[in-house]
């Protein structure tokens, strides 16, 4: 199969899936390296497709925005052994969190796409970050830091905001 062949078919799977799908998925169902794999999604941005990547794998960004559910942002500050917590807060409230924003000063905004939609998802996040001994995103700002949650009404969102408030977590 030619490469341009495979980029298209791999363009086709994304748009048909609603969950990600990891690189190596995709480098086993066409029997190229993780790197080739890569290396397609990377040419597929390039084409104004909006592909992203979540600790679960690659998906279009129509996947997860473009749907009925309300869509809100807030705005965070709390230690990094605190982000379990605050991600389970989210969840439990009716809550899926769809990325974590920062605004670094030399770097602008970064966003780490997540895209957790269950305590299992979140538990994995942290766990690992803890693996990988590495850190949240957040603490290159002190903690600070922005998720877009998506859930089924604003009163959903609003007792979001409000048990995050009560625990301390909302900047």
């Amino acid at each position: 199969m030619k490469s341009e062949e495979r980029r298209k078919k791999i363009l086709d799977i994304l748009r048909y899936e609603k969950e990600p799908i990891a690189a190596n998925k995709l480098a086993e169902r066409f029997q190229v390296s993780r790197q080739i794999i890569v290396g397609d999604i990377a040419l597929l941005r390039a084409a104004n497709n909006m592909i992203m990547a979540t600790p679960k794998g690659y998906i279009l960004n129509d996947s997860i925005i473009n749907d009925t559910a309300y869509v809100g942002t807030i705005a965070c500050k709390h230690d990094a052994d605190q982000t379990l917590d605050e991600l389970y807060t989210i969840l439990d409230y009716g809550g899926e969190i769809i990325d974590v924003i920062v605004e670094h000063p030399i770097y602008g905004q970064l966003i780490g796409c997540l895209n957790i939609s269950s305590r299992y998802d979140a538990y994995q996040l942290v766990n690992n970050i803890n693996e990988q001994k590495t850190k949240p995103l957040s603490t290159l700002t002190v903690g600070i830091h922005i998720h877009n949650i998506r859930c089924r009404d604003k009163d959903a969102f609003e007792l979001i905001k409000t048990k995050l408030c009560e625990k301390g977590y909302l900047l």
